[in-house]
């Protein structure tokens, strides 16, 4: 990456007040009516600025209003049953936020006497609290001018002052948040980062961005290159790996068997139905069989596919079947109830399920 002289980051304050007010003009004439904007409870806040990280707007607006019903304080976070909050989170994905969320809840309980705290460093010691979430809470709940710096940001930042590089490597890092620093106003820094955040959202957008609506566009380096759409520059990525999954409904006396994924870092302690991976597996059928076996001691048959579920999880494209089986005569259908239960139909919803299990579970509830 080319190294960045101090002088080409210097912003004076006239053109740095001038940046500011531009951006919240556009900022109060056509921001988003978002429930967590309606609000400076530093709780809410810290909620859904936690949901919306790798998350959509539109997918996050329903799940932070069932989240806040349930647990309106950080008590009731606090002392949240985990199954009830995995449950609630439940095609979130990256289900760490979720038990980091209650560990932090817990942790400002026992050192700040329930709130949420005000210190930056205080912030940062909380559990799946990094600079981005630390600055945007502090400054939108409490208007203390704290930086911040997600992806939005970050591409707002590279097209506005045309800095090339890796936006994820270390220089590149530093340089843009001492650029968003230098940027933030003293007076209303929530309202100035939340703008910032809505330019890259709705304007400053990956693909085509619509520089003619930018407040900016007079300012931006790249816009005058024309070379906005490269940048930031694309980092070489993982190629897709391409995932076979197999798994068994199986279903005795009305009741559907279940299990507890005790591994993986994404899916822990979600619940799912009995199978796995079976990359080139040459009979499906019988490796699903012996698996399910092996692993909880149950001999079924394998039936006809019920579905077939088409799921992305980060670089892995998986394609998964759901195939019907039944349990062969004779066979026991005791299972270790801390890793497999039989559970009723109308009972699955107490469970948390990842988002293609979920699609499996909404199948059984409409089946007869």
């Amino acid at each position: 990456m080319p190294k960045h002289r101090d002088e080409a980051i210097r912003l004076n304050h006239r053109n740095a007040e001038n940046l500011r007010k531009k951006l919240l003009v556009w900022y109060s004439a056509h921001r988003r009516d978002l429930p967590w904007r309606r609000t400076k409870n530093p709780y809410a806040v810290w909620i859904s600025e936690v949901m919306l990280q790798q998350t959509r707007v539109q997918t996050v607006i329903p799940y932070y209003r069932r989240f806040l019903e349930k647990f309106p304080a950080i008590q009731d976070l606090a002392r949240a049953d985990s199954l009830e909050l995995l449950r609630l989170w439940a095609g979130l994905g990256y289900y760490s936020r979720a038990k980091n969320l209650q560990l932090a809840a817990r942790q400002i309980i026992r050192r700040h006497e329930g709130k949420f705290p005000r210190s930056y460093s205080d912030a940062l010691s909380l559990p799946g609290i990094g600079r981005y979430t630390a600055g945007a809470v502090l400054s939108i709940a409490f208007d203390l001018p704290c930086a911040v710096l997600d992806g939005n940001v970050a591409r707002v930042l590279t097209r506005l002052f045309k800095l090339r590089g890796d936006v994820r490597a270390r220089p590149l890092q530093d340089l843009l948040w001492r650029y968003s620093k230098k940027l933030l106003p003293n007076r209303n820094p929530g309202d100035f980062n939340q703008a910032i955040m809505e330019l890259g959202a709705v304007v400053c957008s990956p693909r085509q961005p619509q520089c003619l609506l930018c407040p900016w566009e007079s300012e931006c380096q790249a816009r005058k290159e024309r070379i906005q759409e490269l940048l930031p520059e694309k980092r070489k990525t993982k190629g897709t790996e391409k995932v076979s999954w197999a798994v068994a409904v199986l279903v005795h006396r009305g009741r559907v068997l279940i299990v507890k994924r005790t591994e993986g870092r994404l899916l822990k302690d979600l619940w799912e139905f009995p199978g796995g991976a079976f990359n080139g597996a040459r009979n499906v059928k019988a490796a699903l069989s012996k698996r399910i076996f092996e692993k909880l001691g149950l001999k079924i048959q394998v039936l006809e596919p019920l579905t077939t579920i088409r799921h992305a999880i980060t670089h892995r494209r998986i394609i998964l079947v759901a195939f019907g089986a039944q349990l062969k005569a004779g066979t026991a259908t005791k299972v270790d109830g801390h890793k497999a239960k039989w559970v009723r139909r109308e009972d699955l919803d107490k469970f948390p399920f990842a988002s293609a299990s979920q699609r499996i579970v909404g199948m059984l509830r409409s089946s007869p």
